[in-house]
């Protein structure tokens, strides 16, 4: 059993929020929910609307055609156009066949205009004949505010008095959970033991700096500068004392962060960087989502110098990934992307476990002798790290030599530079223990991708004969795992959220094995699970 509701209205008018109640109820009643947010860069105003998918199956995308419309207000007449054959509509206003008078509700219980909101979702929960206790219980979240939208809600339900189709919902007693993507990297972060969060606001990285801030229990400090220059130079120097760092940004902002990314690579103080994608260039579209900064990402900074970057798809690997980033930046000294984008930062998901660890969290720091040597030469080119503070203990962007000390001897260059060579290949070792690629499915075609579209394309393949390439690890690369996979398969195609497919570029680069099929988009929002079975069925047939 499985239906689609969207709730559609302006900005301000409590959408995102209503969404989260209904999904909320539907997962604690077992069912799995995929809740996807649509908004522009308003405040007030313009048109913001959530889709839930609702399946007793697992899910883990949404479709464009519902079952349901609830308008809170204005909206676009798209909705309706999109609606399934038996689909019903809800709202107050004419062009809505099921017209509620909700206002009057509100009036009649001297409520403010918004609660219209919680009149509206009594009436979708009497269009699909279920039972208000479990709404109502998701309503306790409005504390004092409580009791109105409870009797707006059973208003609401009591008095609706037009179409209705009956959803079955089966009674499930196994516990679920209900995350977004920006949640599980927060809860990822904690887990890993960072001590400071640093950024400057910019959607879609923003939901971390206020999921970590409003933590409790935990000792974390999380700090909000002026600009992202001095977000990154200042984790660096945190980092540098000793402190687990993480810093989140977006396009722009990581753009800014470029010479401190390079800084990094010389002084090879440890550093995490979250950066959540949004559609470019410049300010693009701030809202919304795309894969674009991928080349971009792999190449930031100046100079040669070794990086990680790991792309979850889903909120269990944001957890898990954010866990290995601080890992492996700790332990190597390294500077780690996690590189997400709107899509998976701000869907939720249902998870049948809660995420599980793949490493164990440390801080890899040591105490210092007094002839400590912040760079020295080892076999898999990584120095000891301490503290500092804790003796002389030295970073710097100049070259240097095994003390830190500034250097332009050929030979010492020749020997910190080969150096770091060594350590690059010591992070493609590591890396290849974390299970740097995923694959689903047994078809003979081969659908490759990365990040959030994983999704959309787990949910094609009980439609589409094929397998699924999941790339996680983007640098170092897995080369030889994918080349295997790529020269194994009849025929390879690429799904991505850009418009140029940008993976195949970075497949070619690094295997050689070039792909021109692919199925790309790039007006800001995901694929839909439905539109991309028929785009695979397309271009594999």
């Amino acid at each position: 059993m499985e239906f689609q509701i969207t709730i559609a209205g302006e900005a301000g008018q409590g959408i995102a929020r209503s969404a989260d109640l209904v999904s909320r109820d539907f997962v604690s009643r077992g069912m799995y929910v995929f809740n996807y947010r649509d908004y522009g860069s308003l405040i007030k105003g313009g048109e913001n609307f959530n889709i839930l998918r609702i399946s007793t199956k697992k899910i883990h995308s949404n479709n464009w055609k519902n079952d349901y419309l609830v308008a809170f207000g204005r909206f676009s007449d798209h909705h309706l156009q999109k609606m399934n054959k038996d689909g019903i509509s809800i709202g107050t206003l004419s062009k809505i066949k099921n017209k509620v008078d909700a206002y009057a509700i509100a009036r009649e219980l001297k409520a403010p205009p918004i609660v219209i909101n919680s009149v509206l979702l009594g009436a979708l929960y009497k269009s699909m004949n279920q039972p208000l206790k479990g709404l109502l219980k998701q309503m306790e979240v409005f504390g004092k505010k409580a009791k109105i939208n409870q009797k707006a809600a059973q208003l609401g339900y009591d008095r609706y008095q037009g179409d209705t189709k009956h959803i079955i919902v089966p009674k499930q007693k196994n516990k679920k959970y209900f995350v977004s993507g920006s949640e599980a990297v927060a809860y990822g972060a904690v887990a890993a033991g960072i001590d400071l969060y640093l950024a400057y606001p910019m959607t879609p990285a923003t939901p971390i700096l206020h999921i970590l801030a409003n933590l409790k229990g935990h000792n974390i400090s999380v700090v909000q500068l002026d600009n992202e220059i001095g977000v990154a130079n200042g984790a660096l120097g945190a980092s540098y004392s000793g402190a687990t760092t993480m810093v989140g940004t977006s396009g722009g902002g990581f753009a800014l962060m470029g010479e401190a990314l390079s800084l990094q690579g010389m002084s090879e103080v440890p550093m995490v960087v979250y950066l959540a994608m949004r559609p470019g260039p410049a300010s693009g579209i701030p809202t919304y989502s795309g894969q674009g900064d991928l080349k971009f990402v792999l190449n930031a900074g100046h100079g040669d110098f070794s990086k990680i970057v790991v792309a979850p798809g889903d909120p269990v690997e944001a957890f898990e990934r954010t866990v290995e980033a601080v890992y492996l930046s700790n332990k190597y000294n390294a500077l780690t992307i996690i590189l997400s984008d709107k899509h998976l930062a701000e869907s939720n998901y249902t998870l049948d476990n809660a995420p599980s660890f793949t490493v164990k969290p440390s801080r890899f720091l040591v105490k210092p002798n007094k002839k400590f040597k912040s760079y020295k030469i080892t076999k898999d080119g990584v120095s000891p790290r301490a503290p500092a503070g804790s003796g002389l203990i030295r970073a710097t962007s100049y070259e240097h030599d095994e003390f830190g000390y500034t250097t332009e001897d050929p030979k010492e260059i020749n020997k910190m530079v080969e150096k770091r060579l060594v350590k690059a290949k010591t992070l493609e070792k590591a890396v290849s223990k974390l299970k740097p690629i995923k694959t689903y499915g047994r078809g003979h075609d081969l659908i490759v991708s990365w990040g959030s579209t994983k999704g959309a394309i787990i949910d094609t393949l009980k439609e589409v004969d094929a397998k699924f390439l999941q790339i996680c690890y983007l640098k170092p690369f897995p080369s030889r795992k994918v080349k295997a996979l790529l020269e194994s398969a009849r025929r390879v195609v690429v799904v991505e959220n850009s418009a140029t497919g940008q993976i195949a570029d970075v497949i070619a680069e690094n295997t050689g094995y070039i792909i021109d099929k692919k199925i790309l988009k790039y007006d800001g929002r995901p694929f839909g699970h439905e539109e991309l079975v028929k785009s695979l069925r397309r271009v594999l047939k």
